[in-house]
């Protein structure tokens, strides 16, 4: 007789186990996902924000009330938000009530290109990304004759600048004319010829020696030129 009833418990509790089961995985494939939560990284410059994202996702046609939590793909969606011009990284999560979560990493951009072809902003990387209705950066603007192949060479300079504080609120303009790069800076009426940007951290070495050295004595405000094309030497304007 027990051994009868400790197979009864064994078919029961497979029974119920069964049962729960099944009633799982019906209220699963009935169960739609809902957007549970947007976080996105903070930034000093924020291109992006919740509303912007939703509107992206509308226009992608992802309605979160008419996909079903079996037939979510959560690589598909974060294919999707990598295309945004203004996200570095996403990452999506979801849990068996079909909340879905999205953490989101903003490009950062370090240097405006406004040229004559393009009108832009660079990041770290190289990638671009568009100007922006809600949110303009205050950055080192790159002008003049800017070719797409510029840009690996402009994002070199603007992340060795970056390096130094000096320069980074120093330099306000990076132009580009035919056959010379020329340095526009926020102190000092002049303009810093360096022809191109070979050899970049050498000739900002050398501007900033003739800063610390001959600028205090003859004045900010004595030279309209300062030419740096020539290794090992500074040829000057006055005004």
């Amino acid at each position: 007789m027990r051994k009868v009833l400790i197979i009864f418990k064994w078919v029961l509790v497979t029974f119920l186990l069964f049962v729960i089961l099944s009633f799982t995985n019906d209220r699963q494939n009935n169960q739609l996902i809902n957007l549970n939560d947007i976080s996105i990284g903070l930034s000093e410059n924020n291109f992006i924000n919740k509303q912007i994202i939703l509107t992206y996702l509308v226009e992608k046609n992802i309605n979160f009330d008419s996909i079903l939590l079996n037939d979510f793909q959560i690589e598909d969606l974060e294919r999707i938000l990598h295309l945004h011009p203004g996200i570095h990284d996403v990452e999506v999560f979801s849990n068996q009530k079909g909340d879905v979560s999205m953490l989101i990493e903003q490009k950062k951009p370090i240097v405006r290109i406004k040229s004559n072809y393009d009108d832009c902003y660079l990041d770290k990387f190289g990638q671009r990304i568009d100007l922006s209705d809600n949110y303009t950066a205050s950055l080192i603007v790159a002008t003049g004759k800017i070719e797409i192949n510029n840009y690996k060479e402009i994002v070199a300079f603007i992340n060795e600048i970056n390096k130094s504080e000096f320069w980074k609120s120093q330099l306000t303009q990076l132009h580009y004319n035919d056959d010379d790069i020329i340095l526009i800076p926020r102190v000092g009426d002049h303009k810093i010829h360096i022809e191109s940007l070979d050899n970049i951290k050498e000739k900002l070495d050398q501007l900033y020696q003739f800063y610390n050295i001959a600028l205090p004595a003859k004045g900010w405000q004595t030279y309209t030129d300062i030419n740096l094309k020539y290794k090992n030497q500074i040829i000057c304007t006055k005004k």
